[in-house]
């Protein structure tokens, strides 16, 4: 096997655990939520204790990463790719973080839960999924054109946070919502939105990979 082979190899065996990592963080995200939307403390739990699989992995991406880059040496695109992710795996880590807060949010709610909020949080939450699923595909492809357009679909995300505010203000004021709770709704909205954000960051890196440009800063 040729060195350039070898470095391929290595690169290709990188981004399928990057992708394996998303895949855990994303189920845990998924999880997190249905353990909020039904009050399910024993999923909830279940949801924080496997945020550490995802920290483990990052810490394990991580090294073989730095490992590629000391035994193969590679330069121009290759060493743009594995070190963008090396950058990108602590957004996903992050992601990781914000399932376990999700979660954890369940525990604080009684059973009898206002559900006016909700529709709003699950819309904000399958674009998020969506987005993050779509960097992870577009990181596999290289593919600087499907990581653009995860950038886009931030600002729907963004407008849904909006709406839920000025709803839940409205329902404030009309005593149609419980104060504590929509603290903890507000609150499972504001992790989601920093998900979207955390998608963003992955599509930036990989556009870096392509092009050399962060946030239209040459880096490379």
């Amino acid at each position: 096997m040729t060195l350039r082979q070898s470095l391929l190899n290595s690169i290709e065996e990188l981004k399928r655990e990057v992708a394996n990592m998303a895949d855990l963080a994303l189920s845990n995200l998924r999880e997190g939520l249905r353990a909020f939307k039904t009050t399910d403390l024993v999923l909830a739990k279940e949801v924080m204790a496997k945020d550490d699989e995802v920290d483990k992995l990052e810490e394990e991406i991580a090294k073989k990463a730095l490992k590629i880059i000391w035994k193969e040496q590679p330069v121009a695109s290759d060493l743009r790719l594995v070190t963008g992710i090396l950058k990108l795996i602590t957004d996903l880590e992050r992601i990781g973080d914000h399932a376990s807060d999700i979660a954890e949010m369940t525990l604080h709610l009684e059973d009898n839960r206002n559900q006016r909020m909700l529709p709003l949080t699950s819309k904000m939450a399958e674009i998020v999924e969506q987005m993050v699923l779509s960097s992870i595909q577009a990181l596999v492809k290289v593919d600087e054109k499907q990581a653009r357009e995860v950038i886009l679909r931030d600002d729907e995300v963004d407008t849904l946070f909006q709406q839920l505010i000025v709803k839940m203000t409205k329902e404030l004021k009309e005593d149609k919502l419980d104060p504590n709770e929509a603290i903890y709704v507000l609150m499972v909205a504001k992790y989601f939105e920093r998900v979207g954000d955390h998608a963003v960051n992955i599509a930036e890196w990989i556009i870096f990979m392509v092009s050399g440009k962060h946030k239209n800063t040459l880096l490379f």
